[in-house]
């Protein structure tokens, strides 16, 4: 009878740990990497995030429009400690125009400032485009998939490699989720948490980026555009 209780006993333990293992799937890792792709090289598109660093927090808006002449519309409100500044920056682009709102600092100069034109697309760079499929499915060491939702387990020594190549920083732990439609990606969470030692000094990590994504028709800019400052040479 114990024999037989110790047998039974064992098998659950073993159907339980397989359960619990981690799986990978190279089709969804390479899903999620083509959606990435597709996403950088939308025509327009509207970005709600929040960047969290440790003591701080960036809130993130970022409107862009570029079916025609480059629009653009970014808002940055930072939260550090006790301190919130809102408005911490405002940069927009419109009719070839530039206009940077700093705190409350209002200046406006051309995109040929910033070597754009005005018929200029911009075009976000993919650290990735240059990797095989199986050098993608190695940056994960882990993968599960529920409907649209993807949710992987980063390898650590790769993320921290791309985060800097010289080696101050070491993680223990990143996990990346994703939610894909139309082979675009609406939302993404990347979360990753270490050290980084330069020199003799070091100093924990602990960092969140949560962003979604959506179609955006029309860019509604501030009315006040035109009264900002002109920048000049002497500025």
């Amino acid at each position: 009878m114990k024999k037989l209780l110790t047998f039974i006993l064992t098998c659950f333990l073993s159907l339980s740990l397989a359960g619990c293992s981690h799986s990978k799937n190279n089709d969804d890792i390479l899903t999620f990497f083509n959606a990435l792709d597709n996403t950088l090289n939308l025509k327009s598109a509207q970005i709600n995030g929040i960047l969290t660093m440790k003591d701080s927090k960036l809130n993130i808006n970022a409107q862009i429009l570029q079916k025609d002449d480059l629009q653009v519309a970014s808002s940055i409100g930072l939260v550090a400690g006790k301190n919130v500044q809102n408005n911490f920056l405002n940069f927009y682009i419109k009719d070839g125009k530039t206009y940077l709102n700093s705190m409350g600092t209002k200046t406006q100069s051309t995109v040929d400032k910033i070597g754009l034109k005005q018929n200029s697309k911009l075009n976000a760079y993919n650290p990735f485009l240059d990797l095989t499929d199986d050098q993608l499915c190695e940056l994960f060491d882990s993968s599960k998939k529920e409907d649209n939702n993807y949710t992987f387990k980063v390898n650590t020594s790769k993320l921290a490699t791309l985060l800097d190549n010289m080696g101050s920083i070491k993680l223990d732990n990143a996990t990346l989720e994703a939610t894909i439609n139309n082979n675009k990606i609406s939302h993404l969470a990347l979360n990753f948490i270490g050290t980084q030692t330069v020199e003799n000094a070091s100093a924990d990590i602990d960092v969140s980026l949560k962003l979604n994504i959506k179609n955006l028709k029309k860019i509604n800019f501030p009315n006040d555009l035109e009264e900002y400052k002109k920048e000049t040479a002497e500025d």
